[in-house]
């Protein structure tokens, strides 16, 4: 623990601030000198390790951020070969593969590498499993998240030391040898194949999907209602291979090999090599490889009948895993299997004393299982915004019956290999428990609020809870503090609460927040009364929806499950397309749109979704005003009714055109008015503008210099899409910006654009920074930090004197009654 937990800062440390690798090398190697001093001379050198493994985890996480050979030619038209080491998925119009890259050809010059990239293939040629494969293509680099707290697909590439990324059509494949694959590629897919066809034999189509998404770890098997029904009951680890999984194998392999009279070292020999042998057939997931380390120990120290401490071995796979990549802290699935065996281990025992002196297998059962909803219930709220309400009961139920399908099928499996009729008669089980399950899993999802949605709770919350969670089971005993003491701390943190309730009541802030959706627009509006959408966005191309993947995750994670309005400028894709899946899944109140257009697909089928939720449709006119707030207002300024009559007029020139005033500040948003709409909205628009939304993402048919000279803005935000088939923003258009002094902030280049008002001041924060250099941290924030530091230091000391002094007058008050 005490190597560990300073790696794991340094690794943190490394990814938000810049620190150069080598001065961190001379660094570690002087402390490590000191240390070696201290021993020495018999003086302590806590302090001194604890640093020099912080120091050690900056220095891996740099060395591994730079190990990458092929994100030298990202952006540079490359020839490369490799092998096919994994088809993540395939389908009639596409495939995604990950290619072990051997070689590479640029301009001529060849190179032999080693790493892994990602490969996606638009067409219909598919690839297999140990296919040598040579193509052209243009190298990525992953792009991180770029709006708050949504998936962040960079770092979980890194997590499997993936640093490019490549989308060719099929025609860029230039050679496809079917050569004879390694051995253990072969032992891959064969045993993948032996899982498929016996499952698919044997059980039902439903259970069959089940079992090889369980047994091969991948999800894929599943559609994605299935996925989210185990999510919903928090039962998503049963999908996931896990400690569970391993558990389960170990055991049964150990109990059968012991039944069967097999020497116990080969038992245990057998055992550790078939686990890891297993984990490298489904890819060596983080949990697998946490898990297989903690077993093999386990069954290690049983041969050698040396003692086992759990916690520290849990420590000491940590501390290997993450020595080997240090990017694995950033991945969900490690977090939630580290998290949920170090409760499981730590507070299982302390909640069966609650029930004592009742024991059972069931209350152990009971113990585990709210040990692990107790541990990872903030990390569920932060990564899925849900909590699964029900967990406890169903995992109860449940997963015993998983437990006993999971034995059957490695039996099955085994036994399909030499007696079909054996096999045949173990599925007829599995199938019957199988069906219990599912009709289980459907009896649970009847009940009404099974789940319950939360915003994604902040670094400082988390830690608050795991405080409470220590402090309610006695792991931090505050009870052996002074009551005085104890009383004072209630009372500062109450004082706390008071002003922060009175700083959020008196809070009159208004927030714009332009959201990165790509190629579209969705602004949301923050007032003190509730919360507004102008424009949803929506994908023009391809299958990624905006609403599913982008709209509604951010909202969730931001607390936001109501909309008080959506205001649709227009009835482009990417301005509205989103808004039918957000009301599917979000309470909204009000919608309001500039105009009607029957016949046009988006428009009704808007129609047809409000009138089927209750939501009313407003139809605004040039002139109307609406109330956000006590300080906030917005006038619609566009379009105008000669605009509307007008039918030659494109859709972008009727957007819905709005001037939202703030105390003496005032912000127009103009959806994708073009010439005319801009030549129209002058005609009457007597204000000026500090905060413009650049009209139509940028585009050289927008943004006249009629427009900026009559409005005057300060600062202009374009909602536009990296590498956009449309050419936005244009290039003239950015110069006519700058030539009138006007600052521009573009989502392609920083993400989610936060705009902050409040009565005198505006700050604007994107969400995409560079990394804040060691000496920028220590000049601004050294300071703070330092009087942190103080203040803790002073607190404790206080605190330790004052226990001594009740300590003492209490002697005292015991020597007068004597």
């Amino acid at each position: 623990i005490y190597f560990t937990i300073p790696i794991l800062f340094g690794i943190v440390f490394y990814y938000f601030i810049e620190i150069n690798i080598f001065i961190t090398l001379i660094l570690l190697v002087l402390f490590l000198i000191v240390n070696l001093i201290r021993l020495k001379l018999n003086l302590t050198i806590k302090i001194n390790l604890f640093i020099s493994f912080f120091l050690l985890g900056i220095l891996l996480t740099g060395l591994k951020s730079n190990s990458s050979q092929l994100i030298e030619y990202v952006d540079m038209p490359i020839e490369l070969k490799g092998v096919v080491k994994d088809v993540k998925t395939i389908s009639e119009e596409e495939g995604r593969y990950i290619i072990l890259v051997h070689s590479i050809n640029h301009n001529g010059t060849y190179k032999n590498i080693s790493e892994k990239t990602i490969l996606k293939v638009i067409g219909e040629k598919q690839l297999t499993l140990g296919d040598e494969v040579g193509f052209k293509a243009i190298l990525k680099e992953p792009l991180p998240n770029t709006n708050p707290k949504l998936f962040n697909y960079k770092l979980s590439l890194l997590t499997e030391n993936i640093y490019t990324t490549a989308t060719i059509k099929d025609y860029s494949i230039t050679t496809v040898e079917k050569v004879k694959p390694s051995l253990p590629f072969r032992l891959k897919e064969g045993f993948t194949n032996k899982v498929e066809r016996t499952f698919d034999s044997y059980l039902v189509e439903d259970n069959s999907s089940l079992m090889k998404a369980i047994v091969l770890g991948n999800d894929s098997y599943l559609d994605g209602e299935n996925i989210n029904q185990f999510r919903d009951l928090g039962l998503a680890h049963i999908l996931a291979v896990s400690g569970l999984h391993i558990g389960i194998l170990a055991g049964f392999l150990v109990s059968l090999m012991a039944y069967l009279g097999i020497n116990r070292k080969i038992n245990i020999g057998l055992t550790i090599a078939i686990i890891w042998f297993y984990a490298y057939i489904i890819g060596s997931p983080s949990s697998v490889l946490r898990a297989n380390i903690m077993f093999s120990l386990l069954l290690l120290s049983e041969l050698l009948r040396e003692p086992y401490d759990s916690i520290n071995t849990l420590f000491f796979a940590l501390f290997l895993m993450i020595i080997i990549n240090p990017f694995w802290i950033f991945g969900i699935g490690f977090q939630l299997s580290f998290i949920a065996t170090f409760f499981i281990i730590y507070l299982t025992p302390k909640i069966s004393e609650i029930f004592y002196p009742y024991d059972s297998k069931i209350i152990k059962s009971l113990a585990g299982i709210l040990s692990v909803q107790f541990g990872l219930l903030p990390i569920q709220a932060y990564y899925f915004n849900r909590i699964p309400l029900i967990a406890v009961v169903a995992n109860l139920i449940l997963v015993p019956l998983f437990s006993i399908c999971l034995i059957l099928s490695m039996v099955m499996i085994l036994f399909s290999c030499f007696s079909r009729l054996a096999a045949s008669s173990i599925g007829l089980i599995v199938n019957f428990l199988l069906n219990i399950q599912f009709y289980g899993i459907e009896l649970f999802n009847y009940f009404p609020y099974l789940t319950l949605r939360l915003s994604s709770p902040s670094i400082m919350e988390i830690f608050i809870y795991y405080i409470f969670i220590f402090i309610l089971f006695d792991v931090l005993k505050i009870r052996n503090l002074n009551k005085r003491v104890t009383k004072a701390i209630i009372f500062y943190l109450l004082f706390l609460i008071i002003i922060n309730s009175f700083a959020i009541s008196l809070n009159q802030r208004l927030d714009a927040n332009f959201i990165d959706v790509g190629q579209g627009d969705s602004i949301l509006l923050n007032t003190k009364e509730g919360n507004y959408l102008i424009d949803t966005g929506g994908n023009i191309f391809g299958n990624f929806d905006i609403g599913e993947n982008i709209l509604i995750p951010y909202l969730e994670k931001m607390g936001i499950f109501k909309i008080k309005g959506v205001f649709i400028t227009h009835y482009d894709a990417d301005h509205c397309k989103s808004l039918p899946y957000l009301m599917d899944n979000m309470e909204v109140e009000n919608i309001y749109l500039g105009y009607e257009r029957e016949g046009n697909e988006l428009y009704e089928k808007i129609k047809g979704k409000a009138l089927s939720k209750n939501v009313p449709i407003s139809i605004l006119r040039k002139g109307d005003k609406l109330r956000l707030d006590n300080n906030t207002n917005v006038i619609v300024v566009g379009p105008d009714e000669e605009l509307l009559r007008n039918s030659k007029n494109n859709e972008n020139n009727l957007s819905l055109v709005l001037l939202l005033n703030y105390y003496d500040k005032n912000i127009l948003f103009t959806g994708d008015i073009e010439k005319a709409g801009e030549q129209s909205l002058l005609k009457s628009l007597n204000a000026n503008v500090d905060f413009l939304k650049v009209p139509h993402h940028g585009s050289k048919t927008s943004s006249s210099i009629e427009l900026l000279e009559s409005t005057k803005p300060k600062v202009g935000f374009i909602s536009v899409g990296r590498n956009n088939s449309f050419g936005h923003p244009h290039i003239e258009v950015i110069n006519r910006y700058e030539d009138n002094s006007i600052d521009l902030y573009r989502t392609d280049q920083l993400g989610l654009i936060n705009l902050n008002l409040d009565r005198t001041n505006y700050k604007i924060t994107p969400f995409i920074k560079e990394r804040l250099s060691i000496i920028y941290v220590m000049k601004y924030y050294g300071l703070i930090i330092s009087c942190f530091i103080v203040y803790i230091i002073i607190s404790y000391i206080m605190i330790k004197y004052f226990a001594l002094l009740m300590k003492e007058m209490e002697k005292v008050e015991l020597q007068g009654i004597y």
